[in-house]
């Protein structure tokens, strides 16, 4: 009988494995690193697992955030069949390689099929049971749009893995700068100036690492993008209006180290760009905020002081 694995016991690892329970394609299993913490984190018909009951699973969730995977994934390499396709729902970039969810999956899982799913996908709203709709892209999306494709749920495939991912990861940074600009009263012309340049950003780097710039348009880029810069629910704009009203960034990552997957992102998605040749002012701007102490308003004002040019540049 079919099985799905869902590891990472955070809100978006619950949402997705109550998306497959609905699905109903076979049993839902839900594993994490403590069982007693996974115990307590799994909805209702979803039956908290040890590492070793993966071998049971013919698709797997990957629902680590990034800057965890890797030592997650080493973890629980030795428990996930070598056939089994594993499907990020990570959404950033790992600082030091600048790799991808999949990519760093690759390193540590080598040989199994592997694919990620994005899109809008507040979890606050999915365990609320209110409808969606996401992406799957790469070798196992065709699995994974059949196990998560439900009553509410309706999945997509793409054929764009890099986009896709870059197009998830990148959209929490400018969620967080979407955040400052809410911080310090703005307006709405402000933040629909800033997320349609940040789309901008986005689509540079996804060409340059050979995405289609069509996923941009997508649930993946602007569908993602416009839900992240405006719910209250988001914790990348959460952060970034905290910042902007006076508390200092560290001490809010200190506090809780898997606030926002945007402000790592922010810092490997500059040097990424450096790598590529190409501009990513907001990042930049995120990136020197968060993790210089740059003054909002100063930031706000070298991004307002750039040359005029050409809008598709």
């Amino acid at each position: 009988m079919p099985c799905t694995a869902v590891i990472g016991t955070g809100a978006w690892g619950r949402a997705c494995a109550r998306l497959a329970l609905e699905a109903g394609a076979g049993p839902v299993i839900l594993v994490g690193r403590d069982p007693e913490r996974t115990a307590a984190a799994a909805v209702p018909g979803v039956a908290a697992a040890m590492p070793a009951d993966l071998a049971d699973a013919d698709l797997v969730l990957w629902a680590v955030p990034v800057q965890h995977t890797r030592a997650m994934a080493a973890r629980f390499a030795g428990h996930i069949p070598t056939d089994t396709p594993v499907v990020s729902l990570a959404k950033g970039l790992e600082e030091g390689s600048l790799l991808r969810p999949s990519e760093v999956l690759a390193d540590t899982l080598p040989g199994r099929p592997l694919g990620c799913v994005s899109g809008p996908s507040l979890a606050a709203e999915v365990e609320r049971g209110l409808p969606l709709a996401l992406v799957a892209a790469g070798p196992g999306a065709a699995l994974a749009a059949a196990r998560l494709h439900g009553p509410r749920c309706r999945i997509y495939t793409s054929p764009d893995l890099a986009g896709v991912e870059l197009c998830g990861g990148l959209k929490n940074v400018i969620a967080i700068a979407a955040g400052l600009c809410d911080g310090l009263d703005l307006g709405e012309n402000a933040r629909a100036a800033l997320v349609t340049r940040g789309l901008a950003e986005i689509r540079r780097l996804v060409r340059a690492m050979g995405g289609h710039e069509a996923t941009c348009a997508g649930l993946a880029g602007i569908g993602d993008l416009m839900a992240t810069c405006a719910s209250p629910l988001s914790r990348n704009r959460a952060l970034g209006l905290a910042v902007a009203r006076g508390k200092r960034a560290m001490d809010i990552l200190a506090a809780s180290p898997t606030v926002a997957e945007g402000a790592w992102t922010s810092r490997a998605a500059v040097a990424l760009a450096a790598r590529h040749q190409v501009e990513l002012p907001i990042a930049a701007q995120v990136a020197a905020v968060l993790w210089h102490d740059s003054p909002v308003p100063a930031a706000l004002s070298r991004l307002l002081s750039r040359a005029p040019k050409d809008e598709d540049a």
